[in-house]
């Protein structure tokens, strides 16, 4: 294991993957260089455009830029373009089988910082002019920091001969075979290509991270009616079926994005039978129908985090790496990529340095962050899938008679859905001694109700049976 290991003049990185993970790290990486006075060259390798429109530019995601990273973009003098921002979001609104209600930012006035965006150059069917896509604009910004892009697919990476030396990245379209001599690769690929079996059959101890298949789609709506019926809020639904996980509806300018995650992996059936439910039909324009075909996607997200994501010369992060559970996978992103960049320039790119430097930390924070995530999913699962419990949530928050407890499952339901503070503090405000007495009784009256209704449906079932 070779420990001293540094970029110096001259040294080359190589970073496979154009969107905000190898971004961001080509963002820190020209920074911490010039603050060292170092001279570096850094390669940014993606076969996709993100100037395309449709599912062969698109990064397959939601498009949401959480308050807490806007705030980090600012601070990084990374200024998201007006013309990549598509609706500002100022509030949520919950949706249950038989009610809604609209959250709102927890300290009073405040307006939040949360944005929505197109990963790519819009849905196939857009007829926008020009490149609207959030990656792109990234790929640009870096580029004025002297970074390179290449819009060629990376076909492999050679190990050296000799542990510790330089690590030979060959790309090329077709038949061509081009070199690159890295003292530096980054894997900032995703859980979307075949990239994750590329290094996980180098033999360095690297495993992804276990995914599940999601399904999203873009659905174009007039401009009045996306105001009207959405306003500038996500729509989350929690209808009580049991394979969704999550169900969001995402207002952009001219359309919505329907974004479904599921305990297992979804189809377009699933996709198909969300929009078909009564509560969201209500959200479409009279005598709406289904489209025979609109821009969707089945793609993968993690659900755990990757095993020794690095080695000398070598660092994967973003997606294929460890991030936080469903929730704020470009923060992550961003969050990782600093974290490894930095361990780069003040520790060195051993394995060593790697480990002790950006994965041990990551792991300390998002893991263990990550297994209060999964209590609080668990809970809000629950709570869900019992309508009666779900709708007696609403009223509460609705009520005026008891306004502290209004605004702690606001405060709570907030934080779940835009992730702006940890699932550790999530779960700690949920387990309030006032809250908990206050919702347990009304709870145990709700959840007797549920079964109840349980029960006669069930003795209707059978009575149809005989």
């Amino acid at each position: 294991m070779n420990n001293n290991l540094f970029l110096r003049n001259g040294s080359k990185i190589a970073i496979i993957g154009g969107g905000p993970a190898g971004s961001f790290f080509a963002h820190f990486a020209s920074r911490y260089a010039a603050e060292m006075g170092i001279d570096i060259s850094i390669k940014i390798f993606d076969r996709k455009s993100f100037c395309q429109r449709g599912p062969r530019g698109c990064n397959m995601c939601a498009g949401v830029i959480s308050e807490n990273l806007f705030n980090k973009l600012e601070e990084e003098e990374i200024n998201i373009a007006q013309f990549c921002i598509q609706r500002r979001i100022e509030g949520y609104c919950f949706q249950t089988q038989d009610d809604s209600v609209f959250l709102h930012h927890p300290i009073p006035g405040h307006v939040p910082k949360i944005v929505t965006v197109f990963r790519g150059n819009g849905p196939i069917q857009s007829p926008h002019e020009g490149n609207i896509s959030f990656d792109d604009f990234l790929l640009n910004h870096v580029k004025k920091q002297d970074v390179e892009v290449i819009f060629e697919v990376v076909k492999d990476i050679k190990l050296p001969s000799r542990k510790g030396n330089p690590i030979n990245v060959i790309f090329g379209e077709r038949d061509s075979k081009k070199e690159f001599e890295a003292d530096l690769v980054v894997g900032a690929f995703g859980v979307n290509t075949g990239m994750m079996e590329k290094f996980s059959q180098m033999d360095f101890g690297y495993k992804p991270p276990k995914t599940v298949r999601t399904c999203q789609c873009e659905i174009m709506l007039s401009h009045e009616h996306i105001e009207k019926m959405f306003g500038n809020n996500v729509f989350v639904f929690a209808l009580g079926k049991k394979e969704l996980k999550f169900a969001s509806i995402t207002p952009k300018a001219d359309y919505v994005t329907v974004n479904l995650v599921g305990r297992r992996d979804l189809t377009r059936k699933n996709l198909i039978d969300f929009l078909s439910h009564q509560a969201v039909r209500k959200l479409m324009p009279k005598d709406w129908e289904i489209p025979k075909s609109f821009c969707m996607c089945i793609s993968k997200i993690p659900i755990t985090y990757a095993k020794h994501p690095y080695t000398d010369r070598i660092v994967v992060l973003g997606d294929a790496s460890i991030s936080r559970t469903y929730k704020s996978g470009i923060e992550s992103a961003f969050n990782m990529a600093k974290l490894s960049a930095y361990t780069t320039f003040k520790y060195g790119v051993s394995e060593r340095a790697f480990m002790n430097g950006y994965f041990k930390p990551a792991k300390k924070v998002l893991a263990r962050d990550n297994f209060y995530g999964i209590m609080m999913l668990k809970i809000n699962d629950y709570i869900s899938s019992q309508r009666q419990i779900a709708n007696t949530h609403i009223k509460v928050i609705r009520s005026d008679k008891d306004k502290k407890t209004s605004d702690q499952i606001n405060e709570i339901l907030w934080n779940m859905l835009t992730g702006n503070i940890t699932y550790k503090e999530i779960f700690y405000k949920a387990m309030n001694p006032h809250l908990v007495s206050k919702m347990l009784p009304i709870d145990t009256i709700a959840w007797a109700r549920q079964k109840r209704d349980d029960i006669n449906a069930w003795r209707r079932a059978r009575s149809k049976m005989v």
